[in-house]
C-alpha cells in the first residue's frame, strides 16, 4: 500500500497540459480545464490522504507519505 511507503512516492499527476507530462510510473489524469483538474485532485487527495503540489505548468503532483518536517526521532 502506498501509504506505508518508507519515503515520499509520487502517486499521480492531474493536468490540463498534455505537453507538460509525458509518461513515467505515476498515472496521469487529464482534465479539460483548471476547475476539473482541481476537483479531480481534491477527490484523489481525500481518498488517498496525499499532498497536492502545484507544478505551475497546469499540472498538480499528488505525493503520498511525504516526510513530516515537524517530527524528529530521538532516543530516551
Amino acid at each position: 500500500m502506498l501509504a506505508d511507503a518508507p519515503r515520499a512516492v509520487m502517486f499521480a499527476v492531474v493536468t490540463v497540459n498534455r505537453q507538460a507530462i509525458g509518461g513515467g510510473m505515476a498515472p496521469i489524469f487529464y482534465a479539460q480545464d483548471i476547475p476539473e483538474r482541481n476537483r479531480t485532485a481534491l477527490w484523489l487527495s481525500r481518498i488517498t490522504n496525499c499532498i497536492v503540489h502545484d507544478l505551475h505548468d497546469g499540472s498538480l503532483a499528488l505525493i503520498v507519505n511525504a516526510p513530516d518536517k515537524s517530527s524528529s526521532s530521538h532516543s530516551s
